[in-house]
């Protein structure tokens, strides 16, 4: 009897407490479940900063509004603005410890009551009433969009004659759609006051502004979007003395059109390497698109992009944020190579968000020639480095490395030829070898 109630209680034993496997479980869900009410407190917290923040804008844009339609009617308009006024374009206002930036447009409205400046007949006097805008914007990780607000302000009595013309922009991407909210900056200092004003285009892409004081090729036009490329008027220079688009001309009772193309930029990356695959660092190529601006005096394209690029210590150029276009790669002969292979093949085209690799293949000009890259015990570029290489033909030249540690000898002759390498901190290098075609002398510096 004692037998089997002894064995009752060791089965009962092995049912009492908790496994290890069961507390780890425990205490994972215990700890998941904190974290998912902090995760959901720091939530309410940001909830509640940005409702806060988005009332003190409403509030401040009201203010804004309100300030304006209390001015006399002729100091409604802007600082810089083809609207003259007293209101500043941009200010920076803090309110219950959050800063604001406060963007303020004042245009004409040209109504379509009495006829456009695109109607027919035009109407004469396009400057029906004012329409003011009112944009506050804050920092914010939680949500980005600002509050817009606006209003009309009519004169009082009835519209009298300002002059001037109308200012109509277009903005379009590479399809010839619209594009909206791309910046529009437009100065001139031709007239009085001056205009340095910034304004945004519509949903249809556009900026319509009446009562534009008349000038002849004096409104500098820059259009910019973040993550786009940019488009502008040009200056009639010497070097442009025909620009494809000059600062524009506004005349007395007429409109303007001007059309500008903008899209979303690309990344390009040129990888430049010799026949053998060695990447040459410290490389100089020629990248230039198609796009013009203008022509010079010679009647030749003035082209928008056309640089030079070098590569890095591994033989790479990194094109980030250019503009889509048809680009062509060069080398200049003073490099000593020759262009073997392009892929893709060029012109290059780049479209809108690419990133595109390009290898560009290079093989020496001359039938002999010698690439020397020096490096160190842990296989690093070595830079400074005073490189020798003399020939049985009496050719004797030194070079120093860059940052990619290469130099590179041409033309030679197919002789024996010896390659000395110097460099504070290490030990001297020399070697014999015979140089045939395009030869190769990989070098490892060691500290002594």
């Amino acid at each position: 009897m004692q037998a089997i109630t002894l064995g009752k209680r060791q089965r009962n034993n092995r049912h009492n407490g908790f496994s290890l496997i069961e507390v780890l479980f425990v205490i994972f869900i215990l700890a998941a479940s904190t974290l998912a009410l902090y995760s959901l407190f720091n939530m309410s917290l940001k909830m509640l900063w940005e409702n806060k923040a988005r009332v003190g804008a409403t509030q401040l844009a009201n203010e804004k509004l309100e300030i304006a339609r209390n001015l006399p009617y002729n100091s409604v308009g802007t600082i810089g603005g083809t609207v003259a006024g007293t209101i500043p374009e941009d200010e920076t206002v803090a309110r219950n410890g959050i800063d604001y930036n406060v963007y303020t447009n004042v245009v004409y409205v040209d109504d379509e009551f009495d006829g456009t400046w695109a109607s027919q007949p035009v109407d004469s006097l396009s400057n029906d009433y004012k329409r003011v805008l009112v944009r506050v914007s804050w920092h914010s990780n939680f949500s980005g969009s600002p509050v817009k607000f606006y209003s009309d302000v009519a004169p009082k009595g009835v519209e009298t004659t300002l002059g001037g013309g109308t200012l109509v922009l277009t903005i379009f991407n590479m399809n010839g759609l619209p594009v909206s909210d791309a910046n529009v900056h437009i100065y001139s200092d031709d007239v009085a006051p001056i205009v340095d004003m910034n304004t945004f285009t519509n949903a249809q892409g556009q900026v319509i502004l009446p009562g534009v004081k008349a000038a002849n090729e004096a409104y500098e036009i820059t259009i910019t979007k973040s993550g786009y490329s940019s488009s502008q008027t040009y200056d009639t220079t010497v070097a442009l003395p025909a620009p494809d688009k000059p600062h524009l001309t506004i005349f007395e009772g007429q409109a303007t059109s001007a059309s500008f193309s903008i899209d979303q930029t690309a990344d390009m990356f040129i990888y430049v390497k010799d026949i053998n695959g060695l990447p040459l660092g410290n490389f100089t190529v020629h990248v230039q698109g198609q796009k013009r601006i203008g022509l010079d005096g010679n009647d030749q394209p003035v082209l928008k992009f056309n640089e030079d690029k070098i590569s890095n210590a591994s033989g790479v150029i990194n094109m980030s944020d250019i503009e889509w276009d048809n680009y062509e790669i060069t080398v200049v002969a003073a490099t000593g190579y020759d262009i073997n292979e392009i892929a893709p093949p060029a012109p290059v085209a780049l479209m809108p968000l690419d990133s595109l690799g390009v290898n560009l293949k290079l093989e020496p000009t001359a039938a002999h020639s010698l690439i020397v890259t020096v490096k160190d015990v842990e296989d690093a570029t070595v830079e400074g480095a005073s490189v020798r290489v003399t020939n049985s033909q009496g050719y004797d030249k030194t070079i120093i490395t860059g940052s990619a540690g290469q130099t590179f000898f041409t033309p030679l002759s197919n002789a024996t030829t010896t390659v000395a390498v110097t460099k504070s901190g290490y030990e001297d290098y020399s070697n014999e070898i015979q140089v045939s075609g395009y030869s190769y002398e990989p070098v490892i510096m060691v500290v002594p």
